[in-house]
């Protein structure tokens, strides 16, 4: 449904401009054909574009053996194919799930992350960005990004609205999910805690808060990216870390 809206314009706009110049019925079929084709294409390549642009690849950097190692156990434990893990150069710890379904899905994973986290904190990590494919709530999540990404430079709020289609909560029941798995609420909540800590990105990282990429995806990583140089009131915002970690605390 998210990548039907773009395609239905597109089948709008194709369809008026060629219906005036080769009458209505041609029209119709060549806005339908498009409009399909648009929405193919963004539902495949969706995931493919986002890693793309957020210049993620599968360098074998240090710590990158550990995640992929602890990965396998999880997701045999989850019942889930191993995903691809790949990394982007950037001195923030975060990580990310993309994707439409558990067989091509694609973890993301910070160097920074892998850098500083133990292997209790790290494994929290990895297991509650599994539980969004789990859930299928990453295709959603994706699919929104992805449409949204085209306008984001120019909508500081795509974020949010990625956010909204993705479903809000999502991040707060992943926590749920993943500390199920790994039964050690601590070592999720001690990676939030850390990760929210900074270091923040690079200013000319991928995931500095005013690229197009880091806007559409903000709120699909572990931790919300930060939003350009403004503080956010992110009171009562269920995904919000500092709300997360309280709940962990709790569990």
């Amino acid at each position: 449904m998210i990548a039907a809206a773009p395609s239905a314009v597109v089948l709008l706009v194709v369809g008026v401009v060629v219906g005036v110049l080769a009458g209505p019925i041609a029209g119709v079929v060549a806005g339908v054909v498009a409009g399909v084709l648009w929405w193919l294409g963004t539902l495949r390549l969706a995931s493919r574009v986002l890693v793309g642009r957020l210049g993620a690849t599968m360098a074998e950097v240090e710590g990158i053996g550990r995640a992929e190692t602890i990965v396998e156990g999880l997701c045999a434990t989850m019942g889930l194919p191993t995903p691809d893990v790949r990394v982007v150069e950037d001195r923030s710890r975060n990580a990310v799930a993309l994707g439409r379904r558990p067989d091509d899905a694609v973890l993301v994973v910070t160097t920074g992350l892998l850098a500083s986290l133990p292997p209790v904190s790290l494994e929290g990590v990895l297991a509650h960005e599994l539980s969004h494919v789990k859930s299928g709530d990453v295709a959603a999540a994706t699919v929104a990004a992805a449409v949204l990404l085209p306008f984001a430079r120019l909508t500081p709020g795509a974020g949010d609205i990625a956010h909204r289609w993705a479903g809000r909560g999502r991040e707060f029941r992943a926590d749920a999910d993943a500390v199920r798995v790994t039964r050690y609420p601590p070592g999720l909540r001690d990676a939030l805690a850390a990760m929210s800590a900074g270091p923040g990105p690079d200013p000319v990282s991928r995931l500095a808060g005013t690229t197009a990429v880091a806007r559409a995806t903000r709120w699909l990583w572990t931790v919300a990216l930060p939003h350009g140089d403004a503080q956010e009131d992110v009171t009562g915002v269920l995904d919000a870390s500092a709300v997360r970690i309280a709940a962990l605390d709790e569990w």
